[in-house]
Parts: C-alpha cells; sequence; structure tokens
C-alpha cells in the first residue's frame, strides 16, 4: 500500500516503515496532498519508525535500493536524521553534488541537506517531549527541529550518490527594486524578521548545549606605551598589480589627527606587484613592505606577519589589496571608536561596487543584525559580520590569525566576541570590489564545500571553548598575555616570542634597560681541552646571590607568579599551560623564561614531555634547559624552564666528543667528564621513549645518590635533525666551597644550566679577571658526580 504524504513547506512528508513502501512516491511532484498546519502536532501523532521529507520543488529519482541503503545505515547508527551526497542533472549530464559531515558547529540555517532527508521519528518525538514546539513558518520549523535534535542524536551524512536531482538555477533575491545573490539574503531588510526568528532558535539551541553568552562588556586596557604609531593599515597582498595602487593611494589619502603607517605583506607575488611595491616604499617612509620568509601562508598568515612586526602600531585596520576606503575619513572614524569605547574589534559597513566603483546590488552591506546583547551569539549562525575590521593590536597579537586565505576573519571575530565587546559603524567606510579573479559567486560544489567545512569546525571548537567559559573555569588576566600559541601550525612561536621581545623592549624600561646593559657584557674564552667562557654580568647577582633554603622561600613572595610579576611585564601564553616571558636580567640576547600558570614545585620528571614538546615548538634556534631546585634554580618553589639561543652555548657544539655506551628502547645514549662535567646526553627520534628512559634514569641516579626530592640534575634540551636531545648533567652539591668564601677567596659563582654547558657567569670583575680554565674544571668537578658514580649508573640503567 502506497504511504500517504503530506506536504510542509517545500517538502513532502513521507511516514516509512518499510523501505518497500516508499518506491513509487519519485519522482516527487504530487498535486494531491494535503497542507500540513501544525507540523508539531503532526509530528507526535505519527505511528512510523522514519519521517521521509523530499523537496517537492525538485525532481527526484531515488531507487528503492539506495533507499534502502539509507534506512539501514539510519538504524544501524541510531541517528536522528540522514542525509546523502547526490547526482545532479544538467543538461544530458550527470554531475557529482557532494555534501559535507554535520557537526556540533553547522548550526547555519542555510546548511546543505540536499533534497532527500530522512528522521527517526523515534528522535523527532524525544526532540519534541523535551523542548518543545516548534514554530509555524516552514523554514523556522524544519530548522528549530533539526537543532532540537542534534542536542542528542547524531545527524549523519551518507557520503554515497544515492539519488539524482534536476538541476535549478540559483535563486535570486529581490532586494529593493533589484536582485542579488542568495548569498546576500540574510541582511537584506525585507529579511529582518525572518532572521530574527531564526536568531531566537539559535540562541534557544546554544542555552541547550551550554554555549550561550550573555552579552559581553569587557573592554581593553589603556593606551599602550612607547608605539611610534597609533594606528597600521595592513594590506596582505598576492599578485593584485592591477589593484595595489589603488589600494595604497586610498591608504595613503587618509586624513588623520594622529601618526599611522601602512604594513603591505606582499606574499612573493611574481605579477610586477613587487616593484610597485618597492617604488610605494622608497616614496613614502611611513609605507613598509614585508616579504615573509615563509612560502606557505595565506591571507592570515600575512596578518600574522604584520601584527607581530616591530612596525605594528596601536590599532590595526584591514585593507584588501582590492579594495578602497571610501574616504579621506575612514581611518580617523574607525580609531575615534576603538578609541572611545576601548574596543578590542570594531567593524564597518561596505559598499559593492563593480571594477569601475560603481555600486552594484545590494549596495550597502552593514550587518544591523548585529546587537550588542545577542551579536555574538547570533555570530555562529552567521558567516561573516562586516568590513572593514580593526583591532587593538594588544588583542589580536594575543589571539593571532589561522594560516588559511579563508575564514581568517571569522576565526578571530569569533574568538575576540567570546571575551570581548565589539564596536559596530553602520555607515559605509569601504569599497568592496567584485570582478572575476576575486569573485566567489560561482565557486564549484567543491570549494563551497571545502569553505562551508572549515568555518563549521571554527564554530564546532568555538562552542566547546563557550561551553568551558559557561563551566566558570578561572581565566588568566588576559591584560597580561601579549599573544597566544596553542600547538596549531598557523602561528610560529619563534615569532610570537620575537615580537614579544621587541614589543617588550619598548613598553618596558627595565627590560629595556637590561638590555642595554647586555651590550656592554665582558666576556673572555678559557683555553681548554673544551670551550669555556667567562661572562661578567653584574646583573645576574640577585639570581646568583639568591636564598633557596626552605626558610628564605617561606618568607618571601612566588616573583614567578603571575599576581607578583612587574605591572608592565607581558608574556605569550603557551599551551595554555605557561607562559612565556622576557627574562629581565638576561645571560644572553633574547633569553626566556618559561613559567608555569600554577604554583608547582620545580620538579622535572611530571613536566618533561612539556619540556621536549616546548623544545620542538622552538626548533631549530632555541634551546631549553631546566635547572633543578639544588642547581641553579632561584625559584625551586615554581616550575619553570628557560630558552636561549643555540649558538650562545658552547657545550652544544662538542657532543661528538662524548662517548656513546648503548642503545636502548630507540634511545641513544652518549656519556662523557667533560671538564670534570658528567654528562650523559639521550637522542631519540621517538618522543614517548625519550621520555620513558630519562625518568627512568632519574629515579636510578635517585637510588645512587639519596636527596630529599628528585635527583640533582640541570637538562637541556633541543630538537635538529628530526631527533630529540636530552643532555643531563648530574650534580651532587649546589655552589663550591670557595661560593660561601670570606673577602678575595670568595668565588662569586652557582652553576646552573648554562654555567654547565660552557658559560660561566660572574657578577664579580675580579673573578671575571682571575679566573682560569683549571679553577672552572675544578668547581665542575666539585659539584658534579664523580665518575665511580657514574659507572654504576650505567649498569644499573
Amino acid at each position: 500500500m502506497k504511504p500517504s504524504a503530506r506536504k510542509f513547506g517545500r517538502f513532502l512528508l513521507v511516514p516509512v516503515n518499510k523501505e518497500e513502501e516508499a518506491p513509487g512516491l519519485f519522482p516527487s511532484g504530487a498535486s494531491d496532498v494535503r497542507e500540513i498546519k501544525n507540523l508539531s502536532s503532526f509530528l507526535k501523532k505519527l505511528s512510523a519508525k522514519y519521517l521521509l521529507l523530499m523537496d517537492d520543488e525538485a525532481k527526484i529519482n531515488c531507487s528503492e535500493s539506495s533507499l534502502r541503503r539509507q534506512l539501514e545505515i539510519a538504524g544501524k547508527r541510531r541517528a536522528g536524521m540522514t542525509y546523502s551526497d547526490f547526482m545532479r542533472q544538467e543538461g544530458n549530464h550527470l554531475m557529482k553534488h557532494p555534501l559535507i559531515d554535520y557537526q556540533p558547529g553547522s548550526i547555519r540555517d542555510d546548511f546543505d541537506f540536499g533534497h532527500l532527508l530522512l528522521f527517526s521519528c523515534e528522535a523527532v518525538k524525544s526532540a519534541l517531549q523535551k523542548y518543545g514546539s516548534l514554530p509555524s513558518e516552514a523554514d523556522a520549523a524544519l530548522y528549530d527541529l533539526r537543532l532540537k535534535i542534534s542536542a542528542d542524536h547524531e545527524l549523519i551524512r551518507v557520503p554515497e550518490f544515492l539519488y539524482s536531482v534536476s538541476v535549478k538555477t540559483q535563486k535570486k533575491v529581490k532586494i529593493s527594486g533589484r536582485q542579488t545573490e542568495a548569498h546576500f539574503a540574510y541582511v537584506a531588510k525585507e529579511n529582518f524578521l525572518r532572521q530574527k526568528k531564526l536568531e531566537k532558535i539559535a540562541a534557544n539551541h546554544l542555552r541547550r548545549i551550554g554555549a550561550f553568552l550573555p552579552p559581553r562588556t569587557k573592554t581593553t586596557n589603556k593606551e599602550q606605551d612607547g608605539l611610534q604609531w597609533k594606528a597600521s593599515i595592513v594590506i596582505p597582498v598576492l599578485n593584485r598589480k592591477k589593484t595595489i595602487s589603488g589600494a595604497l593611494e586610498s591608504a595613503l589619502n587618509q586624513k588623520t589627527d594622529f601618526p599611522f603607517n601602512i604594513i603591505v605583506v606582499d606574499n612573493h607575488s611574481t605579477d610586477g606587484t613587487t616593484d610597485i611595491l618597492k617604488k610605494f616604499a622608497a616614496k613614502y617612509p611611513h609605507v613598509h613592505h614585508i616579504i615573509p620568509r615563509r612560502r606557505d601562508l595565506g591571507i592570515g598568515g600575512c596578518w600574522n606577519e604584520a601584527i607581530y612586526s616591530p612596525h605594528c602600531g596601536r590599532y590595526v585596520v584591514q585593507l584588501d589589496s582590492d579594495d578602497l576606503y571610501s574616504s579621506p575619513q575612514t581611518l580617523q572614524k574607525i580609531v575615534n571608536i576603538l578609541r572611545q569605547g576601548k574596543y578590542a574589534m570594531v567593524v564597518g559597513s561596505y559598499t559593492l561596487v563593480n571594477e569601475r566603483l560603481k555600486p552594484i546590488p545590494p549596495g550597502l552591506i552593514d550587518h544591523r543584525e548585529w546587537t550588542q546583547t545577542n551579536g555574538h551569539n547570533n555570530l555562529l549562525r552567521v558567516n561573516g559580520m562586516g568590513a572593514p575590521r580593526a583591532f587593538d593590536s594588544s588583542v589580536i597579537r594575543r589571539v593571532g590569525f589561522p594560516n588559511v586565505s579563508y575564514g581568517e576573519d571569522y576565526a578571530v571575530a569569533l574568538r575576540i566576541t567570546r571575551e570581548y565587546k565589539i564596536g559596530r559603524i553602520y555607515e559605509s567606510l569601504y569599497l568592496c570590489r567584485r570582478w572575476k579573479n576575486n569573485t566567489d559567486a560561482r565557486l564549484s560544489v567543491e570549494k563551497q564545500n571545502a569553505n562551508n567545512l572549515y568555518k563549521d569546525k571554527l564554530r564546532s571548537a568555538e562552542i566547546e571553548a563557550r561551553k568551558l567559559v559557561n563551566k566558570e573555569e578561572p581565566s588568566r588576566d588576559s591584560r597580561r598575555i601579549f599573544a597566544e600559541f596553542d600547538g596549531g601550525k598557523d602561528l610560529s612561536l619563534l615569532l610570537l616570542c620575537q615580537s614579544l621581545y621587541d614589543s617588550q623592549k619598548k613598553s618596558w624600561p627595565r627590560l629595556a634597560d637590561a638590555c642595554r646593559d647586555l651590550a656592554s657584557v665582558r666576556t673572555r674564552k678559557l683555553p681548554g681541552v673544551y670551550k669555556v667562557y667567562l661572562q661578567y654580568n653584574p646583573a645576574r647577582a640577585v639570581s646568583s646571590g639568591a636564598a633557596v633554603d626552605a626558610e628564605s622561600i617561606k618568607n618571601r613572595a612566588c616573583f614567578l607568579c603571575e599576581n607578583n610579576l612587574p605591572a608592565r611585564q607581558l608574556g605569550v601564553l603557551y599551551r595554555n599551560q605557561y607562559l612565556i616571558l622576557c627574562n629581565p636580567a638576561p645571560i644572553f640576547k633574547k633569553h626566556f623564561t618559561v613559567v608555569a600558570l600554577r604554583h608547582e614545585a620545580q620538579e622535572i620528571a611530571p613536566s618533561i614531555s612539556r619540556l621536549l614538546q616546548l623544545s620542538f615548538d622552538l626548533s631549530p634556534d632555541y634551546n631549553v634547559f631546566y635547572n633543578g631546585p639544588c642547581c641553579g634554580a632561584s625559584a625551586p618553589d615554581h616550575l619553570h624552564f628557560q630558552a636561549v639561543p643555540k649558538k650562545d652555548l658552547p657545550f652544544l657544539r662538542e657532543l661528538k666528543k662524548l662517548t656513546p655506551v648503548r642503545e636502548k628502547s630507540s634511545v641513544k645514549y652518549s656519556r662523557g667528564n667533560a671538564s670534570g662535567r658528567s654528562v650523559i646526553v639521550l637522542e631519540s627520534k621517538n618522543a614517548k621513549a625519550l621520555e620513558e628512559q630519562f625518568v627512568n634514569l632519574l629515579k636510578t641516579a635517585h637510588k645512587i645518590h639519596k636527596t630529599k626530592d628528585e635527583a640533582q640534575v640541570n637538562v637541556l634540551c633541543d630538537y635538529a635533525g628530526n631527533r630529540l636531545r636530552l643532555i643531563v648533567f648530574l650534580r651532587r652539591k649546589h655552589r663550591p666551597d670557595a661560593y660561601f668564601a670570606a673577602g678575595e677567596n670568595r668565588i662569586f659563582v652557582s652553576p646552573g644550566a648554562v654555567d654547565m654547558a660552557g658559560v660561566i657567569i660572574t657578577p664579580l670583575l675580579e673573578n671575571y679577571s682571575h679566573l682560569d680554565y683549571h679553577a672552572i674544571c675544578d668547581i665542575y668537578r666539585e659539584v658534579s658526580w664523580p665518575e665511580g658514580m657514574m659507572d654504576t649508573l650505567l649498569k644499573e640503567l
């Protein structure tokens, strides 16, 4: 018996129990079906196992075997809904039309499910019972239904071409007497009320899943000190010979009451764009032409080059290489709003124009759907928020851009609106040119899918992040964070640290003074079998002379805890566990301290995996080292590492002098007695194996030389040649006896990892002038394990 069909909106709804019941329904287009007036009532009365929805505006051809396949998957997976890829009829040809997988971030109302959808009636009834009835309008009701189902059930795509449809031309949307692509339909004035209904549905869904955020009220800090430029116009460009001059002239014509510059990131253009930019940079001192070292950058990666460059100003403002500012007052208007509202981000409005700069439909795009109460939530439903975009540089550096050329702006907008209040300007500030080389109006299905999938992934990640916000997890003081590194490939940790260093030298006088003093530090080489250098560095007196006994530590505040750091000291938030800071008493140029966010003991065994990861992330230029509590750590009560350039540690260039002793679990061991230093080197391509062998070494060392806590060690770690390497100096003593001597007999040397690596630091000029290689070897021997203990260790490993 042929099942009865009902109609709701553009869909035919067919209850199905068995696959044999449905084949007679194709092709669709029945004219005698009754309309459903109340979808909720209809769904609650269903007795069937499944409900098939067929697009009545398309001619669908689906075989019995294809429908059986969809029913089979729906049953096995207990899916709330299934949908599949399909074929499109274009003339005499059938063209593949693949879809994309549904995920938590697929909450936009224009998600493409195709023309044939299969719902589980059990899931439908459960959603209605649990979350309430549906609105009366067809598109709003179906949008609400699938969001309610998705809260508890999977929406599963069948990646098979199970049916075919006749192709239909892209819909045109009537706007103010003219027509434009459906791409802009959601910003059309006549769609405003409909969009508000869909916004409400999406907001309720976010509440259900715990991702809805109340209005954002957070603003930015006071003015940053020491910046030459109040604003920077950022123009990423690749092969835009035809339009780049116009964009630059538009930027140069800006009239402001503050100094601004223009940062053009030229992504290795090959069409003559580079020559044009060189001429502009030569003529205008405030035009900075940057060509990145990397050749794998997208638009987001180019933005990172600009915001982490020393030329970056207090605010950064977007200008695409084929667009123009609408007037000489654009930059002033944007910066005024940024300043007045202390906004982290301001978004203006733009006018669509053709190549001759004549307005084209729909004209002004102002995104008036945005509200301060719910705009940050509704942004998860829509695909953008407008242009031009401008940022407080302290915030955008902390967030950073993903290294992609589509959705990079949307990604940072989601992240910033999670935390900050946003400013809007609803007058046209910007002319967005649509022409054959930049329009997305005719993207292939595959390209559209890739774009939509990426933005859905962004939304999925953002939804999870907002859930965490609602769980009231303690957040870091964002005023302390210069930038964030979460391990993604889009950002270089080296670049972030370099930018931090450049910025802090300008904004933190203490570091500026330390860097100036470091330039006058004296160094001399001591002749001997191994390279050893003496460094006279008076600024290290505090660290070298730090009292690290339990009573002294108990009676002082921890100077590495975030609340006790100097007010102007900023850092890079590293994998949400550490803060990378510029060391205010540097031994070398660009010397960083990596501080755990939690106040926890200085122990290497529980944190060795992070040391290895940090070394990898800072490769190839940096070595990361650890000083044990009685081996040079001036803060033995707070976990921290330090990072310095590899080239500054002489011992790293002499590892070939050590003796290979064994290989165990893919880890190579070498040992040596280097000028009195007892050292073991572990090396492997396998981080997990290296970690396990190192922890075993620590435990074995502790049995041989019992100490209160862990075995006393200095550890240097780096990554090179696809291998991780741990250089372990085994210690039996914190400081040599001469350290405690009085008067001229005192040797003010407190060996840490840098000293053990061949750079002896002393804050006393007398020590610097008179110590020789033999005296240093005596110090090394006094604080290191003797040969016999090393032999025992290697036997027991």
